[in-house]
């Protein structure tokens, strides 16, 4: 070969590689931004699943000290006192049978959010004594009739200023 046919080859990487540098470096700030955003998107996505495992754990919760009988710690759980009155009659939930579909759906704002979850529900009706069977039932501890029953639970979530959350609403539809 010749030296001018090496040099002009030179010449053209070089060339190549100054008009490829601003490019590359107009593609840097876009690179950035995207990884800038991606990060966000990953930040929100995680805050999300955080908020639904809070709201989750915070739902088990409640159905555990409802259950037990602890109605003073269920009433902790309440962002407002309407929600006692919703459960007044209830013995004991349970969460519904395997399979059955929970939904739940976090506001965009991330400060509310609404819940379907399938439960059974224990309710206990105490026996009016007006006769004298009745009477003996109340006498011996008894007077209650309990039945169960499946029903889809609706739940509205509240965030709370310390950043938990707390039930703002319940209503039991029956299945």
């Amino acid at each position: 070969m010749s030296d001018e046919s090496i040099s002009t080859r030179r010449s053209f990487l070089k060339g190549g590689a100054m008009l490829a540098a601003p490019l590359a470096a107009m593609g840097a700030p876009a690179a950035a931004l995207a990884a800038s955003a991606d990060a966000d998107e990953r930040a929100d996505r995680l805050a999300r699943l955080e908020d639904e495992k809070a709201i989750r754990a915070l739902h088990g919760d409640w159905m555990h000290r409802l259950s037990s009988g602890d109605r003073n710690g269920a009433a902790r759980l309440y962002a407002n006192d309407a929600c006692a009155a919703a459960v007044a009659g209830i013995a004991a939930i349970s969460p519904g049978p395997v399979g059955a579909q929970d939904a739940l759906e976090i506001a965009a704002d991330g400060r509310t959010a609404r819940a379907r979850h399938a439960a059974t529900v224990e309710t206990e009706t105490v026996i009016a004594p007006d006769n004298t069977l009745a009477q003996m039932l109340h006498a011996q501890g008894e007077g209650t009739v309990r039945s169960r029953e499946a029903r889809m639970l609706a739940a509205d979530y509240v965030k709370t200023r310390d950043g938990g959350w707390a039930i703002a609403g319940l209503a039991f539809e029956t299945v």
